[in-house]
């Protein structure tokens, strides 16, 4: 556990609440096995901190779960997760003949290859130990029997904020260069977060609470069109956190003013001018 990040630890808690809700937006019954109360005592921490973070693990959860069960409903057969941390969905969503590529460091892909084997879990996964920027994402890719011409869902969960917008843009670029058919989902900040500019005191005070934690924002997107425009890629779908609260909690209140500004989206490739349906 120490050679592996804590966040991945408290996204997971995160995710794992959600299972004892009387109806839950999902269910994830394989987190379970990496947790224990030495994370849960980490999870609560951050969470009383910064209490809207975990509903909004919650949210784009069970968006980019449905987002990806609709994709592999659709046929397609080759899923890609970057800086998958500990996430389930090769055991949770999966489907006939549908392969999984996981990235991420080596010590928490070997943690996760090794306690899926302890509990007897099923995964159809491939395990691409490095950095997607770093590294390049089609050198790792190449190494891992990866069909470029093969319709493929990419999902980049949680890890945005943190890049550089220079590094964003050129994950985009790779994909868009080298796969021929594809639709990628991830989620973002606008950018009036990173810079303080909402106008919400309390948002403002909330970065400065999780930042000393963890680790700066530093990168957001404030009208994502446009970038997919600037990347001739194409708009599918893009909703704030607030949109996915008022839909998939309608008798809840907003726990912050930052669900208005925090986004998931999902974008395909444009090719001669035609959008490509997976």
């Amino acid at each position: 556990m120490k050679n592996v990040t804590n966040t991945a630890f408290i996204v997971a808690e995160f995710r794992a609440e959600e299972n004892e809700e009387a109806i839950p937006l999902y269910t994830d019954n394989v987190v379970k096995i990496w947790l224990n109360e030495e994370t849960k005592k980490i999870a609560n921490q951050i969470a009383q901190s910064s209490p809207a973070a975990k509903e909004m693990v919650k949210l784009r959860t069970k968006y980019f779960d449905d987002v990806l069960s609709n994709q592999i409903l659709g046929g397609c057969k080759q899923v890609v997760i970057l800086g998958s941390g500990l996430d389930t969905r090769a055991a949770r969503i999966n489907g006939e003949g549908v392969i999984y590529l996981e990235i991420d460091d080596r010590a928490t892909l070997q943690l996760k290859e090794e306690t899926l084997k302890a509990y007897k879990v099923t995964a159809n996964v491939r395990y691409l130990p490095g950095d997607y920027v770093k590294d390049g994402l089609i050198s790792l890719l190449k190494q891992s029997d990866f069909d470029f011409t093969r319709p493929t869902y990419f999902l980049w969960e949680g890890n945005t904020t943190l890049l550089a917008k220079k590094e964003v843009i050129f994950v985009l670029e790779q994909i868009r260069d080298n796969v021929d058919n594809f639709r990628v989902s991830f989620d973002y900040m606008s950018e009036k977060v990173i810079l303080r500019t909402t106008g919400y005191q309390d948002i403002n005070d909330y970065i400065d609470k999780y930042e000393s934690m963890y680790a700066p924002w530093i990168t957001g997107f404030e009208n994502i069109a446009t970038l997919a425009d600037e990347l001739n890629l194409k708009v599918i779908e893009n909703f704030s956190t607030a949109d996915l609260h008022a839909q998939y909690r309608p008798r809840r209140s907003l726990e912050s003013n930052l669900f208005k500004f925090y986004f998931v989206c999902t974008l395909e490739n444009v090719v001669g001018g035609v959008s490509q349906e997976i």
